[in-house]
């Protein structure tokens, strides 16, 4: 499954999640039959349906925050060209499924500790993006909000990607990075003249 490591077991929230982006309505019974455990025991861990996402919701922050931290979304530069963007790419690729459940979840714009964690791990991710700004890897005077959207555009099509099959989990960040910095026009010595 996306998000996890080789020759590990996916966690019940990383499944949970998987469940719930390929359809939102998906009912407890179904999150319980893909993770491979009864309702009952679903049921003990989490009473409600309601429960169950803000666990996810929560569990994908956390990776989140991790993977804008692997990124040195604190340590300056670290002597990264691209002030980190990279290292956040490849980081956030593999947890695409957590990120479109949280992405793709309007009801959690209402919850008050979950909005706030997730405003305080978009400002670390915008850093990120705002150093490569300064160092010259993304253009200047770039909106904010469009950086963070078109990140997310590209994370999500990777995830899905690889969740399709269609794209090797090792090429899918460096894909992703490149149509970030570069966009799918033509390279300046590529194009075809026009007869």
């Amino acid at each position: 499954m996306a998000g996890t490591r080789r020759g590990t077991r996916p966690s019940l929230l990383d499944v949970a999640a998987e469940v719930l982006v390929a359809d939102p309505a998906a009912s407890l019974a179904q999150v319980a039959e893909a993770a491979g455990i009864g309702r009952t025991t679903l049921h003990k861990q989490y009473a409600t349906r309601d429960d169950l996402l803000l666990a996810v919701g929560h569990r994908a922050i956390d990776l989140w925050e991790q993977a804008v931290g692997g990124a040195g979304a604190g340590n300056g530069y670290g002597g990264d060209p691209d002030g980190g963007l990279r290292a956040l790419v490849a980081a956030m690729v593999p947890i695409g499924p957590q990120l479109a459940f949280l992405w793709r979840t309007p009801a959690f714009d209402h919850l008050g500790e979950l909005g706030e964690r997730w405003l305080a791990v978009q400002a670390r991710c915008l850093a990120v993006l705002k150093r490569a700004q300064d160092l010259g890897a993304l253009a200047a005077g770039v909106p904010d909000w469009w950086l963070l959207q078109m990140l997310y555009s590209v994370v999500y099509v990777a995830a899905e990607s690889v969740a399709a099959g269609q794209l090797a989990p090792l090429d899918a960040p460096g894909l992703a990075l490149d149509t970030f910095l570069h966009g799918l026009g033509a390279r300046s010595g590529n194009a075809k003249e026009e007869p």
